[in-house]
């Protein structure tokens, strides 16, 4: 979900910092502390590069695992200490409660970085302070960063202004390999771009239409038929096709210019139909369902009658979404449209109101529970670029992203409301140290991996049965020379077949220096545990990127309420597949 939310994040305009996923982690930082425990810390910012320090750096120190709460009726967000350098790049701070941070650093013309971070746009590592502690010349260093120019043109070599650029890079999400967005330009009225604040590495650069196109609010009215043929999202050096792209070298510090792209020209069809729906639709959104496809969102206008045409649409896989309102109900509708390379006519969009999804949690043994912590949450499968476009208005009227959360009653009994057509993953938060979810059923069917299947009417009750046997699992990484491995990724992967692909049976958590971890709340399985010097996040979803590392995973069995430990060797960075 990290790599959806993020793209969610950029459609609205906003920003968000990167995250990375951490077990086990020291607790945030304490609210009030007396003034003996206050803590202190001083460094430097340098230059990654030259080793020059770094005037005018902006620093961050924001409390490890702290999280946003509501307060009377306000958002209450956590304690962030802030300062900056001198002219010798040198920084202090004073008066800090003791606790575990993270420290973020940012300054203009480089890439973002963080303390114990192996690289620019790298996750770091945690900063403790013990009561009444003195941090004496904690270091980050920052890298220049990279800048990527050229021109967009048409076919008759004239500038396209106020288009888009999109740098892409290699990632990934749900356990899939795919390009995603790591910055973009716009071009002036010379076809000219810029985009600044890269990393080092390898983009992918394409260009295209804006990223909401509105030619499909219009009405051709050409005297004569126009070509059935549209410019299209197009990849440097000319390519409509990714994979006859021609990726981008980036260097620190350098500026890469002439990285020109003529648009490309391509058949493209129509798709036309109707909307069932109680009343009238204003629009309809048809957007690719990979992450990376944003230059080819489509919105189109619904006429009275609940006829719609959409033009200009490339061969590709999409989701038509779309959603009104009729006497304070709303009624939305998501579907998959394939397009090939002819017209698609008398396409008929459904859209229904959401329904209740009701049911009760059960705890294995009948142990005792605060309800009022527990909150359930239904995600939505799959969250590609459709479902994010179709949740944006969700999430501008305070809803939730990609599904629906809910609280439990004293019974613990639940309902949420207005749940609309699709699968989704069950999942509970706010359960205490050593419980996990065993099942989901509804019915007589177990929906914990299948995902629950809404279609149009209320499934049968939910029952979620909690279990309190959750296993602990500790240990520690050594490097080739049998010391301890700092910066490490340590990561819990399921063997069973049925739950491979399922995030809740993953664990992942970044190490400090000391190279120690813990996972909690294991259910039981068979599982394997590596641990390596460098790796993009969720990478170890795909089966593929684990098949050459099977020989370094130390495999373990675990059992309800067990206390596992193991010794990992560190994979090296030189030996993970990128």
């Amino acid at each position: 979900m990290r790599l959806a939310s993020t793209t969610l994040l950029i459609l609205l305009g906003l920003a968000a910092p990167a995250a990375h996923s951490q077990t086990g982690g020291g607790p945030a930082a304490a609210p009030a502390a007396k003034a003996g425990d206050l803590c202190s810390m001083d460094g430097r910012v340098l230059d990654a590069l030259t080793g020059e320090p770094l005037k005018k750096a902006s620093l961050k120190l924001t409390p490890s695992n702290a999280k946003s709460a509501l307060a009377g009726g306000a958002i209450v967000l956590p304690q962030v200490f802030t300062t900056s350098t001198d002219a010798s790049g040198r920084y202090a701070m004073k008066d800090l409660d003791p606790g575990t941070y993270r420290l973020q650093v940012t300054r203009n013309g480089y890439v973002p970085g963080e303390y114990g971070a192996r690289g620019p746009s790298k996750p770091g590592m945690d900063l403790t302070l013990a009561r009444g502690q003195q941090a004496r010349d904690v270091v980050v260093k920052l890298t220049p960063q990279g800048v990527i120019s050229g021109r967009v043109v048409d076919e008759d070599g004239d500038p396209v202004a106020s288009t888009t650029v999109q740098l892409l890079t290699p990632g990934y999400s749900g356990g899939k390999k795919q390009l995603s967005t790591a910055g973009s330009a716009t071009t002036n009225d010379l076809g000219e771009y810029r985009a600044f604040g890269l990393a080092p590495g390898k983009y992918y650069v394409t260009a295209g239409s804006l990223l909401v196109t509105t030619e499909a609010l219009s009405v051709d009215r050409s005297a004569e038929a126009r070509p059935e043929e549209s410019y299209v999202a197009t990849y440097y050096p000319g390519a409509v096709d990714p994979v006859s792209a021609t990726p981008v070298e980036v260097q620190p510090g350098a500026q890469t210019r002439g990285i020109d792209i003529t648009l490309q020209k391509a058949r493209t069809v129509r798709v036309a139909g109707r909307v069932n729906a109680p009343g009238r639709v204003p629009l309809l959104i048809l957007a690719p369902r990979t992450l990376a496809g944003a230059l080819s969102i489509r919105m189109v206008r619904v006429d009275a009658s609940g006829s719609f045409e959409i033009r200009g649409v490339s061969a590709g896989s999409y989701s038509l979404t779309g959603s009104t309102q009729q006497n304070g109900k709303t009624y939305s509708g998501s579907q998959p449209v394939e397009i090939g390379d002819s017209n698609l006519d008398g396409l008929i969009f459904t859209l229904a109101p959401g329904v209740p999804v009701a049911g009760h949690i059960r705890i294995d043994g009948g142990a005792a529970l605060d309800p009022a912590k527990l909150r359930i949450r239904l995600g939505q499968r799959e969250m590609g670029l459709g479902a994010l476009v179709g949740a944006i208005g969700s999430v501008l009227s305070g809803g939730d992203i990609g599904g629906s959360t809910g609280k439990v009653n004293d019974d613990l009994t639940f309902q949420l409301n207005d749940i609309s057509s699709d699968t989704y993953d069950v999942s509970v938060s706010g359960l205490p140290e050593g419980y996990f979810v065993e099942s989901v059923r509804s019915g007589e069917a177990d929906v914990l991996l299948s995902g629950l299947e809404v279609k149009g009417s209320s499934p049968q009750p939910l029952e979620i049965v909690l279990s309190p046997h959750g296993a602990q699992i500790n240990g520690a990484v050594h490097n080739a020379s049998h010391q301890p491995a700092a910066h490490a990724t340590v990561v819990l992967v399921p063997r069973d077949k049925e739950r491979s692909g399922h995030a809740s049976y993953y664990r992942d958590a970044a190490i400090g220096s000391d190279g120690q971890f813990h996972f909690q709340s294991v259910p039981p399985g068979e599982y394997g545990l590596y641990a390596w010097e460098d790796v993009d996040a969720g990478a170890w979803m795909d089966p593929d990127f684990l098949k050459p590392f099977e020989g370094s995973a130390h495999n373990l069995t675990v059992h309800a309420d067990g206390h596992e430990s193991a010794d990992l060797a560190l994979i090296p960075e030189d030996t993970a597949a990128k």
